[in-house]
């Protein structure tokens, strides 16, 4: 089994660290959003066309109510399941 068939649309993850290609993001709003995600537990919104989870995040870096906020997209090695 993948660690991408893990997870579904609306399962809960920690995310555990930034992903290497973040710090070289040319955004720095991007990067501290990031940042601040670590550690905290998400909903997992989508997938991209990479197989990355999407989740959406305020400013802090907490899960995002809706949609509109900002979509960060990281890979599942970086997150772990929560129970």
């Amino acid at each position: 089994m993948s660690r991408l068939s893990r997870y579904k649309v609306g399962d809960e993850v920690r995310v555990l660290r930034v992903p290497s290609g973040v710090s070289r993001m040319p955004q720095k709003e991007t990067r501290e959003i990031f940042r601040k995600c670590v550690g905290q537990i998400l909903r997992i919104d989508g997938f991209d066309q990479h197989g990355h989870l999407e989740v959406n995040v305020l400013d802090d870096g907490t899960q995002s109510p809706d949609y509109c906020a900002h979509t960060i997209r990281i890979e599942p090695e970086f997150v772990q399941s929560v129970p």
